[in-house]
């Protein structure tokens, strides 16, 4: 089949998305097949696919699934009427000792495929690529020599997946990261609903901050707010994807993720708080027919809120200077090499379309 017009959908935290992005742009332009990148935002504008006769979507994995930005999304596109798709997830290559280690996308690009199968599009290809790991909340960023390394090995498997996929072949992908994605839905599951709000809640800024704005202004999600009169500071809120735009691209360092923070929060998560609730509740009215519905409602309201709560608390604290010093001095993260991909600049991401 001969494509004409292509539209990439992407989103993309330290720029690993957006890079494999304009490979494919570039790909399909050699092509002869007009071809745009459009950014996953918080938008909600309505999309028009009318002209298009070839959709991409490209995203970073998230707890072994896809983001939930990016899932919103795929159930906004219009109906595809048998419109050709791809899909492809970028996952967490490494390498260590000059050994490649590749990535596990789960059932992330199949879960989007799904989405687009089931809205009426044609999915000729799902694939994971490798990219540089950049979680940054857990690991060090790579350094450069490997991250170059990854990227030039995913350049060429994104070449071939396109050249196939332009010359109407279909190319289906990592089944096997399916299986084991599929054993682990529960733990990816977790994380949409509860896990990436746990996460949210660990970034804070250190005294590097110069309140410049630039994380807020630059978050793809519209995340982050900045909070003060005198020296605003960033606040990150529920909306947050930990996408490590922030982490990555602050030109000062001074986004950090409090690991002594997230051990308060484990801990007040595990409170029985609906526990002792529920048992008061009992005394009142009958709840036996309905305890574990009650238990997990109060659960998930209890967690949100005690999140909230402390964490509206340590933005309040993290203004005095001690308490901002020992809270940098008490997370890994202080210590991390910062990431972001090698070629990509916050304005070139910028450049691109929000939609």
């Amino acid at each position: 089949m001969q494509y004409s017009s292509m539209v990439i959908y992407f989103m993309s935290g330290t720029g690993n998305s957006y890079r494999a992005s304009t490979w494919i742009e570039e790909a399909a332009n050699k092509k002869g097949v007009t071809s745009k990148l459009d950014q996953i935002s918080k938008s909600c504008e309505k999309l028009d696919l009318e002209e298009v006769d070839l959709l991409g979507v490209v995203f970073p994995t998230h707890g072994f699934t896809a983001p939930w930005q990016v899932i919103r999304h795929a159930l906004r596109l219009p109906r595809g009427n048998r419109k050709h798709a791809y899909v492809i997830a970028t996952r967490a290559g490494t390498r260590i000792a000059s050994i490649p280690f590749p990535g596990f996308e789960g059932t992330a690009g199949y879960l989007i495929a799904l989405i687009l199968f089931l809205k009426g599009y044609a999915v000729r290809g799902v694939m994971g690529l490798d990219m540089p790991s950049n979680w940054m909340s857990l690991h060090w960023g790579l350094n450069l020599e490997n991250s170059r390394f990854i990227i030039r090995r995913a350049r060429v498997k994104t070449d071939l997946f396109m050249k196939s996929i332009l010359e109407g072949k279909r190319v289906y992908r990592g089944f096997i990261c399916l299986f084991l994605g599929l054993i682990l839905s529960s733990i990816s599951l977790g994380y949409l609903v509860i896990g990436r709000f746990f996460l949210s809640k660990l970034f804070f800024a250190s005294g590097n901050c110069s309140g410049c704005g630039l994380c807020a202004n630059s978050c793809p999600v519209q995340a982050i707010r900045m909070v003060g009169s005198n020296k605003p500071r960033p606040y990150w809120t529920f909306a947050c994807e930990s996408c490590m735009r922030c982490m990555g691209y602050c030109p000062n360092k001074a986004v950090e993720a409090s690991h002594s923070f997230a051990i308060i929060l484990y801990f007040i998560a595990t409170l029985p708080v609906s526990f002792y609730v529920l048992n008061e509740l009992g005394k009142i009215i009958p709840i036996e027919h309905y305890l574990f519905l009650y238990n997990v409602v109060l659960n998930y309201i209890y967690i949100l809120i005690s999140f909230f709560v402390a964490y509206l608390i340590l933005s309040v604290l993290i203004k005095n200077p001690f308490l901002n010093k020992l809270c940098t001095y008490t997370t890994f993260t202080h210590l991390y090499r910062r990431y972001h991909e090698p070629d990509t600049s916050l304005i070139d991401i910028a450049e691109r379309k929000k939609v």
